[in-house]
């Protein structure tokens, strides 16, 4: 589902609702983390806390603010507003979540039902970049060695 908004004369832009709301769930739920393990009202176990660096929650809260709340708040605006670059930033946020999932789980050696849904989630934000806003796989222009094949 897309939407067509003329910005400025001459200027269509695509929105990206689906884009916007997908991305908008998951900084909120970022934000949810990282601001429950600051304040402390997410509690670990002391053996998860034991092992994340300076065994500090609070520490991996703003890690978890900072390499996924922003980044998918940022996407999230994008989409809405029909920016361009809101597909090329949800592949890159996709891929920092899948990141962010392998390195919580080589800290905290625990697996939760959370940790496939989000790779699968972050995989799906690197898709929304290979298909343009109609659904539709983008054709991108070759260049270098490939051009000419």
């Amino acid at each position: 589902m897309t939407a067509h908004t003329g910005h400025r004369a001459g200027h269509t832009s695509l929105r990206r609702p689906g884009l916007a709301w997908g991305a908008a769930g998951v900084a909120a739920t970022a934000w949810a983390g990282g601001v429950g393990l600051v304040t402390g009202f997410l509690a670990l176990s002391d053996a998860s806390t034991s092992r994340l660096p300076f065994a500090s929650p609070a520490l991996g809260g703003i890690a978890l603010v900072l390499f996924v709340a922003v980044p998918f708040t940022i996407v999230c605006v994008l989409a809405a507003q029909g920016d361009e670059q809101a597909e090329p930033l949800s592949a890159l946020a996709g891929a920092v979540l899948v990141g962010w999932i392998v390195v919580q789980l080589a800290f905290l050696r625990e697996v939760s039902v959370c940790h496939p849904l989000f790779v699968a989630v972050g995989v799906a934000f690197l898709v929304a970049d290979w298909h343009g806003p109609d659904g539709l796989p983008r054709h991108r222009e070759v260049s270098g060695p490939e051009r000419g094949k």
